[in-house]
C-alpha cells in the first residue's frame, strides 16, 4: 500500500513539473502567433516586435547562472513556486499592457519566471527519483514539453480570434498561479533519494565559488556546452526559421504543405526524447556513448539537406525532418551524463549551467544563420538555394564538430565515476 502511495505521489509530482515545462514552451514561442495582434494593438515595429520576441530568451538565458546554486541550495520547491509568480506576474502586465515598454517588461518577466521550470524538474528528478529513472525522465518530460509548442500554435490563434489575447494571457496567468500553488504542495516534504539512491538529500558540501571553479575549469563541462550549444541552436534555427522559408521558396511547396512537413520535426523529438532517455538509464554506465551516438546520428540526418543531391518528394522531406527532430531529442540525455559526471550537491548548478548554452545556442544560431543567407544577392523575392545549403551546411558542420570535442576522453576526476 505504502509502494502504491509511493508511485503515486511520484506520477503526480511528474505530471505538475511536466505541466509547468509545457507552460514554458508555450510561453517561449507565442509571440509568433499572435504578432499581427500586437501590431495593431501596439504598433509595433519589426524591430520592436524581435525585440519583444527575444527579451525571453535573454532574461531566461541569463538567469540560468545564478540558477543553478539557487536550486542546489534552496531546492526546486521555493524557487519554482517563487518564479511561478514572477511569470504570473509578467503574464498579466503583458496582457494589460498598452505601450511598447510595458509589454517587453512583461516578457522580461515571462522569461525570468520560467527560467527554473526544466532545470527545476531535473533537480527534482535527482532528489526523488531513483538515479537509474533520471535520463528516461528527463526524455518523457522533455517529449510533453513540445505539447507547449504545438498549444501556442493553432489553439493559441483560435483564442485569439475569440476571446483576444489579452483575455488569452490574463487567463494564461491564472493558471501559472495555480500551477505556482500547486508545485508548493506536491514538492511538500523531505526528499526522499538522493544521486545514491537510498538516504535523504545531504547540504550542499561545495561552497559556490568552489563549485563554478569546478566547473568550468574542467574540459568536461565546455564538451556538454558545445554538444547543448550547437544542438539546440540548429534545431531551433531549422525549425523556428530557415527551413520554412527554404520550402517554401526553393522547393515550392504551399505554406500549408511546409508547415505539415515540419511538425515531423516536432513528432521526431516527442518519439527521440524517451527513447534516448531510456536507452541511457539502460546502460547506466555508458551515458556519454549513448549520447554521442545520438549526437553522430543527428549530424548524419543534416547531410541531405546540403545539396549534395536534388530532393523534390515530400516524403523524402518527411523522413530527413523526423530523424533531425528525433535524434535532437535523443541527445537529452546529454544532461544525464553531465549530472553524473560532478559530485551530487552541484547537480542543479551544472545543469543550468549546461542550459545556459543550450538558451545561448537559440539565441546566437539563428541570426548567424540569417548573416550567412543574407550574403547572397536575392534572386526575385527569395535568396538561392546555394544561400540555404551553405547555412545548412555549417549546421552539419557545427555538429561534427562537437561530436569531435565530445569524444575527446576526460581524465579529470570530478567526484563522481558514473555515465563514463
Amino acid at each position: 500500500m505504502r509502494k502504491h502511495n509511493r508511485s503515486y505521489q511520484l506520477f503526480l509530482i511528474f505530471a505538475i513539473l511536466s505541466a509547468l515545462f509545457v507552460l514554458s514552451q508555450f510561453y517561449r514561442v507565442s509571440n509568433a502567433v499572435i504578432a499581427p495582434n500586437l501590431i495593431q494593438d501596439l504598433g509595433l515595429s519589426a524591430e520592436m516586435l524581435g525585440l519583444l520576441g527575444g527579451s525571453f530568451f535573454y532574461a531566461f538565458t541569463l538567469l540560468q547562472i545564478p540558477m543553478g546554486p539557487m536550486l542546489d541550495r534552496i531546492g526546486p520547491r521555493m524557487i519554482m513556486s517563487v518564479s511561478c509568480l514572477i511569470g504570473a506576474l509578467g503574464a498579466f502586465l503583458f496582457a494589460f499592457g498598452n505601450s511598447f515598454h510595458s509589454v517587453l517588461f512583461g516578457r522580461i518577466l515571462i522569461g525570468a519566471g520560467m527560467s527554473p521550470m526544466l532545470m527545476g524538474a531535473f533537480k527534482t528528478f535527482t532528489l526523488r527519483f531513483p538515479p537509474e529513472q533520471f535520463a528516461t525522465l528527463v526524455g518523457f518530460i522533455s517529449a510533453v514539453g513540445t505539447f507547449g509548442n504545438i498549444v501556442a500554435a493553432s489553439p493559441l490563434a483560435f483564442l485569439t480570434s475569440t476571446i483576444g489575447w489579452r483575455k488569452t494571457f490574463f487567463f494564461t496567468a491564472i493558471i501559472t498561479i495555480f500551477l505556482s500553488v500547486l508545485v508548493f504542495w506536491a514538492l511538500r516534504g523531505e526528499k526522499t533519494i538522493d544521486e545514491k539512491g537510498s538516504s535523504p538529500q545531504h547540504k550542499p558540501e561545495i561552497g559556490i565559488l568552489q563549485s563554478i571553479r569546478l566547473i568550468v575549469g574542467s574540459l568536461v563541462f565546455w564538451q556538454f556546452g558545445a554538444v547543448a550549444f550547437f544542438r539546440y541552436g540548429v534545431f531551433v534555427s531549422l525549425q523556428g526559421l530557415w527551413l520554412g522559408p527554404y520550402l517554401i521558396y526553393i522547393k515550392g511547396f504551399t505554406p500549408v504543405q511546409a508547415g505539415n512537413l515540419l511538425i515531423l520535426l516536432a513528432i521526431g523529438v516527442i518519439l527521440g526524447s524517451p527513447l534516448g532517455g531510456r536507452l541511457s538509464d539502460h546502460f547506466f554506465q555508458f551515458r556519454k556513448r549513448v549520447s554521442l551516438t545520438g549526437l553522430s546520428l543527428y549530424g548524419v540526418s543534416l547531410i541531405p539537406l546540403i545539396g549534395l543531391w536534388n530532393m523534390e518528394h515530400p516524403l523524402s522531406f518527411a523522413l530527413v525532418f523526423f530523424f533531425i527532430g528525433f535524434f535532437h531529442g535523443f541527445v537529452m540525455s546529454i544532461y544525464a551524463h553531465a549530472k553524473d559526471t560532478f559530485p551530487p550537491s552541484i547537480s542543479g548548478t551544472v545543469m543550468t549551467y549546461v542550459n545556459f548554452f543550450t538558451m545561448a545556442g537559440a539565441g546566437m544560431f539563428m541570426p548567424f544563420l540569417g548573416k550567412v543567407i543574407e550574403a547572397f544577392p536575392k534572386s526575385g523575392s527569395s535568396y538561392p538555394a546555394e544561400a540555404y545549403h551553405l547555412s545548412f551546411l555549417i549546421c552539419f558542420l557545427c555538429i561534427i564538430s562537437s561530436v569531435i570535442f565530445y569524444a575527446i576522453p576526460s581524465k579529470e576526476r570530478l567526484g563522481n565515476e558514473q555515465g563514463r
